[in-house]
Order: C-alpha cells, then structure tokens, then sequence
C-alpha cells in the first residue's frame, strides 16, 4: 500500500484550509492537501511539499496527528501545521482553496460525494480539530460532521 502524507493547515485567526480539486475527481468536493512520498523523502518533508504544491500556502508542522487513514490503494496520515506564508499559487490539481471556520470545514467536506472519503475526511478535521483546540483553547468554534 502507498504512503500519502498532508497537512491540516490553520492560520493565526483559527481558520482551517480546504483545498478543491480540479474536475472533482472521484466525487471529492473539498478536501485536504496531501500527496505521496518521493524517493528519501520523509513523511514531514512531503507533507510539507504537497501543502505547498497544492495550496501555494507555506507552513510549519506543529504536531502529528495521530493514527492512519487507509483508503484502498493508499494510506494516508497527517500534520497539524500553522501557515507562515501565503503565495497564492497552487500546482493544476486545485481548482481553489479556500480558509474556512471548521464546521464550515465540516460543511464543505460533507458535499464529497463518496461515502469513505467524506468519512475519512470528517475522521481527520475531527481528530485536528480535538488537537488544536487542546493546543490552542481561545479557539470554540467546533466543527460539525
């Protein structure tokens, strides 16, 4: 099984990131930025890269979240990260990204169409969720799935 790694990316006024794929493949409406791993590359470094490639967003990793999220040709884990830079360029595999609150997060999530990777997705923004706001407690607003 292939090993994909992303980020579950937030800024200084606790919006999440949601990226858009272009043409919706396989049904996914919104969703987060993630890729698989290069040669040599650690699951940091590609997390990273792909946050990058895909959202134009440069960021930092703050934590792991924990556990995988296996599908059935790829498993995929994620970073908590907080953004540092925001180019506004992202590779053609993103139609657009957009910051949302996270039950807005939760709300675009839910228009994927299919059913396990509206649930992974719902699985990962919950479990991000849980960690940032133990991480950073000013934040309230709880996402919704």
């Amino acid at each position: 099984m292939k090993k994909a790694y992303g980020g579950i990316v937030t800024n200084a006024i606790g919006q999440v990131l949601l990226r858009e794929p272009a043409g919706h493949l396989q049904g996914v409406r919104w969703t987060f930025p993630k890729g698989k791993q290069k040669f040599g590359e650690s699951p940091e470094r590609t997390a990273l890269r792909e946050v990058f490639e895909e959202t134009g967003v440069r960021a930092e990793i703050i934590v792991k979240i924990p556990g995988s999220f296996d599908g059935p040709r790829t498993s995929s884990e994620y970073f908590l990260m907080r953004a540092v830079e925001e180019t506004n360029r992202f590779d053609r595999e993103t139609r657009s990204i957009a910051w949302t609150t996270w039950a807005e997060a939760g709300e675009l999530i839910l228009l994927t169409l299919r059913p396990k990777r509206r649930r992974r997705d719902l699985r990962v923004l919950k479990l991000a969720w849980a960690m940032f706001q133990e991480m950073f407690p000013a934040f309230t607003t709880e996402p919704r799935s």
